[in-house]
Order: structure tokens, then sequence, then C-alpha cells
């Protein structure tokens, strides 16, 4: 390989290991004070890296805000089970290898542990929180690539758990609700300040599953 390759690779390199950081140290960012609580000094000092750079790679704080939206869509899978997933469990349970309260166990387990117990996931699960209670201009691209298809796979899973005779209606507000209710979580800080803990151990969220799960069961209407 050329001198003049290498130094292309290495810069090539260099300058996918700025965008990661600036995607990691924005979300980080835009999550604890918001989009408009942002400027693109403190991006700048908190990246270490010169001004110009932001712009460089995003064309500015919109731009890198909207790379991170796109990011946090593209981890929809980590957080939510697929509509597809949740065909499989269905499938499971007409057949009888699952029980009501199994499927839902297994689906608030994944989406627990994805926003709670994956520390990647934390700074995106606060944006949506953000984006829910006062949705940004790029509010459709969350709504489409993730709420949509997040809310219609647990609504399928609802249909198939709740009695004949509830509502869409309800399932979409019971749906809500516990969304919500996991949401809630992702606030370290308070939470493990009101119930006592140093810090969410491996222990500690394997214990928040077990009740919100058993809740979240009760809650639908499936105990067994």
């Amino acid at each position: 390989m050329s001198n003049t390759s290498t130094k292309l690779k290495n810069k090539s390199g260099r300058g996918e290991e700025t965008r990661q950081r600036l995607l990691q140290v924005g979300a980080r960012l835009f999550a604890l004070n918001g989009f408009k609580g942002v400027s693109m000094r403190s991006l700048a000092m908190e990246a270490e890296i010169n001004l110009a750079t932001v712009g460089y790679h995003f064309g500015g704080k919109l731009g890198l805000y909207e790379a991170i939206l796109r990011d946090t869509v593209d981890r929809n899978h980590k957080l939510f089970p697929s509509v597809d997933e949740v065909h499989s469990r269905v499938a499971m349970l007409k057949s009888g290898e699952l029980k009501k309260s199994d499927l839902v166990t297994w689906f608030f387990t994944k989406f627990i542990r994805g926003i709670v117990g994956d520390s990647e996931n934390v700074w995106v699960a606060l944006i949506i929180i953000r984006e829910l209670a006062a949705p940004s201009e790029l509010y459709y691209l969350l709504e489409d690539g993730l709420f949509s298809p997040s809310f219609f796979s647990l609504t399928e899973l609802l249909t198939a758990v709740m009695e004949n005779d509830v509502s869409e209606d309800e399932r979409i507000i019971v749906g809500n609700a516990l969304v919500g209710m996991a949401l809630h979580f992702v606030n370290r800080k308070a939470f493990v300040f009101r119930i006592g803990w140093d810090e969410y151990t491996p222990e500690n969220i394997e214990t928040l599953i077990e009740i919100l799960c058993r809740r979240a069961v009760a809650f639908v209407g499936c105990e067994e």
C-alpha cells in the first residue's frame, strides 16, 4: 500500500472516530438538556474538537440531532420486540407452548432491559421521553420509524392476551400506560436515590424487571 493510500485510510478512520464521538456526546447532551439547551460550542467542547468539525460532519446542530434520531430508529430492535417476533410468540401462545402471562413477561423483559440494562440506550431513551413530552420538528422521524411500528407490535400482543370484548381504545391506553411506566425508570439518579440503591447493578435491574413484568401481567389482566 502506498504512503498516500495509507494516509487517506488513516484520515478516514480518524474522521469516523470523530463522527462517532460527536454522536455519543450529542446524544448525552441532548438527552440531558434538550435540543434548545445545547449549543454548538458546548458540543465542540465536550467532544474536544473545533467548532467547524460539527458543521463538517453534520452541517450543524440540527443535522447532528437528526443523525442521532435516525440512529435511535436503527436501535428499535434493541428496545422493542418487532411485530414478526410478536407474531411468532402469539403462534406459540395459540399452540399452547406459552401462557398469556409468559407473552407479556417476554415483551416487557426485552423492553425494560433494553432501556435500563443497556447503558448505550440510556441517552436514547431519555431523548425519546423528551420527544414524547415536547415534540421537535424532527419528531416525525421517531413517529414513523420507532413509535408507530413499536406500538403496533405492542397492540398485536395486547390483542392476543386481553379479552375479546376489550375495545381497541382500551388496548391503546393500556399499552401507552405500560410503556410510560417502564420509561419512568430511565431516570436512574432520581429512582436509585428514592429506593436507596447506589446504582443499577445487574441484580437490581433483574429485580426491577421481575416486579414490573409481574405488575404488567396483573394490569393487563392475564394472571394465571
